[in-house]
């Protein structure tokens, strides 16, 4: 078993200067939350996770490596690369017909229309580059030329006809077969895998500690059960090994879900709950958060924020921009579109704003003062505790 950072280079160098190089960045462990494996080429490669360290079987790279470095291109037998029908929305020629578009798109909103008249503009209509509108190959690279298609680099293969796009008839029979492997694979992975029941995969797949796993609500709830705040008030640095999260319903999934780590305040140390992977990362992430149903419950399970009456700075400007009144702009009425905050190492908050009713796009930021960010954090967090009914204590009121 091998790293997949050893994974890559060693893909790197087998297929080295042939005509269908691979990604090494497929290898990513993110590949795996959709299903048990990734593709390289029309070869599967498995991911095994040991002591939360993803690992794959050499084997099985070598043999993708050498299968795209084996593979018969011939530049002079193409194929189009267009899509063949409309419901063909899942493909590989989908997925090349997006970049072009969104080049186009991205051309458009940059540098206006080029289009002889035509109104709107569509960006489907192919220029002398085969793109829409005004898009050029260069921008299609700079943009897509790292893109990867089952572990491989579809865009230098593409060569653009003056009527089609095409591809080598060998590697678009490739592609067609990853596709294949892949709707298998993705019907497979939405299965729950104690009862097979199907569903929805984004849902119903979560991480373990040996990998991802797909469980339906009922299954799930056969296996983990419901936290009941027996570590409120612990520090985290505490827990024992054995305290093993994963014993533990989700706290903020709103179906059952299996948690994976116990969430913990990194101001105060203290324990929160168990969480699923997801919601680990959502809130470890900051940005509209506290949005989510039972998020701020979630985040007062510290009793050194209830205390404080506060919640980690990580979460502030989404408290902040609910009440707070942004200054108009050049006599706009409107309020600023979804303002972007940054905590300051003061404990104010900068936050940029921009405005979509304006042409060109206006720009501007504001500050909030770290005692005002207080004071409505303060008020958040005691209107948070009324509406759940509990006292400075955490317990329920009578």
């Amino acid at each position: 078993m091998i790293s997949p950072e050893y994974a890559g280079r060693l893909l790197e160098e087998l297929t080295q200067g042939c005509p269908v190089p691979a990604v090494p960045t497929a290898l990513s462990r993110y590949a795996f939350q959709v299903k048990d494996h990734v593709l390289i080429g029309d070869v599967t490669v498995r991911g095994y996770k040991y002591k939360n360290r993803w690992r794959l079987d050499e084997r099985e790279i070598r043999k993708a490596g050498e299968r795209l470095a084996s593979l018969p291109v011939d530049a002079d037998d193409l194929v189009d690369a267009r899509l063949t029908s409309a419901g063909d929305d899942r493909s590989w020629r989908s997925q090349i017909m997006r970049w072009f578009s969104e080049t186009a798109y991205a051309d458009q909103s940059i540098n206006g229309c080029h289009c002889d008249g035509q109104k709107p503009c569509s960006r489907t209509g192919p220029n002398q580059h085969g793109l829409g509108c005004g898009a050029t190959r260069e921008q299609l690279e700079a943009a897509y030329g790292q893109a990867a298609i089952a572990g491989t680099r579809p865009l230098p293969l593409l060569t653009w006809s003056g009527t089609a796009w095409m591809i080598p008839r060998a590697y678009g029979a490739l592609l067609d077969r990853a596709d294949l492997i892949t709707a298998q694979s993705a019907e497979q992975a939405a299965r729950c895998r104690k009862c097979g029941a199907a569903g929805d995969i984004w849902q119903w797949r979560t991480s373990s500690a040996t990998g991802y796993t797909t469980l339906c609500p009922s299954c799930t709830s056969a296996v983990a059960r419901p936290y009941k705040n027996h570590l409120r008030g612990r520090l985290y640095a505490s827990l024992p090994k054995s305290s093993e999260a994963d014993a533990f319903l989700c706290q903020l999934c709103p179906e059952p879900r299996r948690a994976m780590y116990w969430d913990h305040c990194h101001e105060h140390g203290l324990v929160r709950g168990p969480v699923c992977a997801s919601c680990n990362t959502f809130e470890g992430g900051g940005g509209r958060f506290i949005n989510r149903p039972g998020a701020v419950r979630h985040l007062l399970q510290c009793d050194g924020c209830r205390r404080e009456r506060t919640v980690p700075p990580r979460h502030q400007p989404d408290v902040v921009v609910r009440t707070f009144v942004f200054d108009p702009h050049d006599g706009c009425p409107r309020r600023p579109h979804r303002p972007w905050g940054t905590v300051e190492a003061d404990g104010s908050i900068r936050f940029r704003l921009w405005c979509w009713h304006h042409t060109p796009v206006h720009r501007w930021e504001q500050t909030v003062p770290s005692t005002q960010v207080s004071a409505l954090v303060a008020k958040f967090v005691d209107e948070a505790l009324t509406e759940h009914g509990e006292d400075d204590c955490g317990q329920q009121g009578g």
